[in-house]
């Protein structure tokens, strides 16, 4: 018999606390529901204003915390054409949390005035100059059209061009000046340095990451070793060659 107590008081006392877990759960998620939104914080944004985001976002402290919802502001947000990621949390401290992953320029495209128009970054997204950062990046010269904000650069050869950019080296990019589109793909023209004129490099219309690499190296191999060359052009055109034409320094030493 008193066993058979002891098991009923045990169901009785189990019984109680799973009532009261339950009960402090609804609670909870009662307090929860009815948070009010307090502030919102917003972090990784440099060229997107505050105002910028708030403008999109559209909230304001008359609101309840979670009928906000965090998949429409991060969709809202990454319409906007610097940002690439967005990510939206309510905290129960009734703040918002907005963390922008911004776009990352790989060169700067040309107007139809000659003047900087554009960034545009490695996946082809034209983005808006604005005075809030600066980029050491190449100049694009090509005809694009009318810039819309929602769609990239479609050209396959640009944006392999682009996709190549992404992953050169500090001394790679130092190197690059201007990219010319031409009739045969594209045409590098190279920064002056180390007693040489800027010279025309032919890439065509692919395969950029590998020519980067070849004319990197033959670069450091020859351009910069033989002061008493100049290299007037640099074709890369060709499979897996390069095709120099060159003539002697006008102020080499004769011998």
């Amino acid at each position: 018999m008193a066993a058979r107590l002891r098991l009923i008081g045990m169901w009785i006392a189990t019984g109680a606390l799973l009532s009261g877990m339950v009960f402090a759960g609804w609670t909870g998620f009662s307090w929860i529901q009815q948070i009010t939104l307090s502030d919102v914080a917003i972090q990784g944004n440099v060229n997107t204003t505050e105002s910028d985001i708030r403008d999109i976002i559209r909230v304001d402290t008359s609101m309840v915390l979670y009928d906000i919802s965090a998949v429409v502001l991060e969709d809202r947000l990454i319409r906007h054409p610097w940002i690439r990621q967005a990510d939206v949390a309510r905290l129960p401290s009734g703040v918002l949390d907005i963390r922008i992953d911004e776009r990352k320029p790989v060169a700067v495209l040309l107007g139809s005035n000659d003047r900087p128009d554009t960034w545009v970054d490695a996946a082809g997204w034209r983005l808006p100059i604005t005075d809030r950062a600066a980029y050491d990046v190449p100049i694009l010269d090509m005809n694009l059209g009318p810039w819309h904000p929602m769609k990239p650069i479609m050209d396959p050869s640009t944006r392999e061009l682009l996709r190549a950019l992404a992953g050169t080296s500090e001394e790679m990019d130092a190197l690059f000046s201007e990219f010319i589109r031409v009739d045969s793909g594209w045409e590098l023209r190279t920064t002056p340095v180390a007693g040489h004129h800027s010279i025309p490099v032919l890439l065509g219309a692919s395969d950029f990451a590998l020519k980067f690499q070849m004319l990197q190296g033959f670069w450091n191999e020859q351009v910069l070793q033989h002061r008493n060359k100049e290299f007037i052009l640099i074709d890369l055109r060709f499979d897996s060659q390069i095709v120099v034409r060159e003539q002697p320094m006008r102020n080499a030493s004769s011998s």
